[in-house]
């Protein structure tokens, strides 16, 4: 079987089309960042890097318990999502509350403080953040909620070494 050179320069141009398609979309609607510090240690090392959805219409809505990329103060933070716009949140002696119950959490104790606050209720476009180390993290405890604005993307993959997985949003939820 004879294939011409149009035939040939056909298939060229597409495969071409479809890589600068690949990179342009990767470009555009996901970003990488490198983890800095222990704030969400277990979940997360310093030195890991993240691809983060930087479209939220690509992935579900941010819901409780997804690890995001902030924007606070002109820093870029890395959190997980506690409660959502209209929840209420509280913490007893380093025992988070959501709407009046017990967050059960996968944690190690040794990652946990000992912090309280009386509850807050959120707005519609506010959510409360943490670190999984709430020992060392500078979160919602510390700037208050975070407006939907400063939600720069979701993390959908965890890169450790040659390891790449997916993170966990389940870790911080009621059951």
């Amino acid at each position: 079987m004879h294939v011409s050179v149009g035939s040939r320069l056909w298939v060229l141009r597409a495969v071409a089309a479809a890589l600068l398609l690949v990179v342009v979309a990767r470009v555009a609607l996901f970003t990488t960042y490198r983890v800095a510090g222990a704030s969400m240690r277990e979940t997360l090392q310093d030195g890991d890097r993240v691809v983060a959805a930087s479209h939220p219409w690509l992935v579900q809505p941010v819901l409780t318990g997804d690890t995001v990329i902030l924007s606070v103060d002109g820093e870029v933070l890395v959190k997980r999502v506690m409660a959502c716009p209209g929840d209420s949140i509280a913490m007893d002696h380093g025992h988070v509350l959501r709407n009046g119950e017990p967050v059960v959490e996968a944690i190690p104790d040794s990652l946990e403080g000992g912090d309280s606050f009386p509850a807050y209720h959120l707005r519609r476009d506010e959510y409360f953040v943490l670190g999984d180390n709430l020992r060392v993290s500078i979160d919602s405890r510390d700037f208050g909620p975070v407006r939907t604005w400063q939600v720069i993307g979701k993390v959908v993959l965890r890169m450790h070494g040659s390891e790449v997985s997916t993170v966990a949003a389940l870790e911080r939820t009621v059951p």
